[in-house]
């Protein structure tokens, strides 16, 4: 078995990196985590990250934001240098949260929200992660309004057990297979790590 370093911005991204190798699952695991800083922090550690992937394949996932391209991204924070061969650097669009909405059946199944009031091109998106609480806020069941939403007259932006209830989602209901066909952005990460877990044969 190949251990993988993944580095991400925050829980909910490590848990969708550990439920992508879990799916490859073809002699690769998780070996070290890093990260849950957000991405200042990726971008600040990213040389040490390509001198890791000298030797040991490391996946580095952060979120689009309201950069313009993946590419751009990944030229602002590495210039034009080549990554190493066992560097995944992959961007997801805009948010993480889209790759959650992408499966909509899992996505309705687990928050109660009606399958025809989730977006069916959350890539295209804004800001998913508002969309998210938005939608739950309006058509979810009580107990994920709970987890995800933050409390009334509270100055936080999610609920205290927001990554928590969303972690267990993408690792007991998310349907990684269901979610790629909708986002580019993610079918494009899982080819590609398959690509790295082969040149590792």
């Amino acid at each position: 078995m190949t251990g993988v370093y993944i580095a991400t911005e925050d829980a909910l991204s490590e848990a969708v990196a550990e439920r992508l190798i879990l799916e490859e699952n073809k002699g690769l695991h998780v070996g070290v985590r890093v990260g849950r800083k957000g991405n200042t922090f990726l971008r600040k550690k990213l040389p040490q990250f390509k001198e890791i992937a000298r030797s040991i394949p490391i996946f580095v996932l952060t979120d689009l934001d309201l950069v313009e391209c993946p590419a751009c991204l990944i030229e602002d924070w590495n210039g034009r240098e080549k990554l190493p061969s066992k560097m995944l650097f992959r961007v997801a669009v805009r948010e993480i949260e889209a790759w959650l909405l992408a499966d909509r059946e899992g996505f309705a199944d687990f928050s109660g929200v009606p399958l025809h009031r989730i977006p069916d091109q959350p890539e295209t998106l804004v800001n998913p992660k508002e969309t998210l609480l938005n939608i739950v806020r309006r058509y979810g069941k009580r107990a994920v309004k709970a987890d995800l939403l933050p409390e009334k007259g509270s100055t936080a932006k999610i609920g205290f057990s927001y990554n928590q209830a969303l972690c267990a989602f993408v690792k007991d209901t998310w349907s990684p297979d269901r979610a790629a066909m909708v986002a580019k952005s993610l079918h494009r990460t899982r080819y590609r790590l398959q690509e790295l877990r082969l040149s590792l044969n």
